[in-house]
């Protein structure tokens, strides 16, 4: 009965893909609705019992906290810079820079970037480190000095080890206080 369904859909979006090919519209509007079609033909697509089974990997993380001697601002953009985390205003300024393809580049900056700010108080930046895992550091305010909580995510247990960690710990503290650029 599925297979029925399938080979009624496919026909039928062949069709409207020639149709609005032949119609002159922009490759960007092709690709648009190529996929939402996708999209839509995915959705009416029984899942496969075999992959309900499927589990998704379990992530790990190891935590270092830290203080350094450096106000938090001062810190926090050390830090940002030497790591390459995106802020929003950076991905803001990219999606509105007037260029052809400014959509597409803010989109491609935030990929897997999260950042939070409040000047002077705190500080969250987080992004894809390596191929699939994650750093993230938090910056807050202690006195004239600065809390750094740095935290790596993955999904392979080896990467939680001190041998994969150590050389990112020993960089966090000195990075932040400007011994290291």
């Amino acid at each position: 009965m599925t297979i029925v369904k399938q080979l009624r859909f496919t026909p039928a979006i062949l069709v409207i893909a020639m149709l609005l090919g032949t119609t002159g519209c922009s490759n960007s509007d092709l690709n648009a609705i190529t996929h939402q079609v996708s999209t839509l033909s995915s959705s009416l697509m029984p899942s496969n019992a075999s992959n309900d089974n499927v589990k998704s990997p379990e992530w790990g993380e190891v935590t270092k906290t830290l203080t350094v001697h450096v106000d938090i601002d001062t810190a926090a953009v050390r830090l940002k810079r030497y790591y390459r985390f995106t802020s929003t205003d950076e991905i803001t300024a990219a999606g509105n820079s007037g260029k052809g393809n400014s959509g597409w580049v803010a989109s491609a900056m935030a990929e897997g970037t999260d950042w939070s700010a409040q000047p002077g108080s705190y500080y969250r930046m987080s992004r894809i480190w390596g191929n699939a895992d994650r750093l993230t550091i938090e910056v807050s305010r202690e006195g004239n000095s600065s809390n750094v909580t740095a935290t790596y995510r993955s999904t392979d247990p080896a990467h939680l080890k001190e041998a994969w960690t150590q050389k990112l710990w020993a960089q966090i503290g000195p990075v932040a206080e400007g011994k290291v650029r």
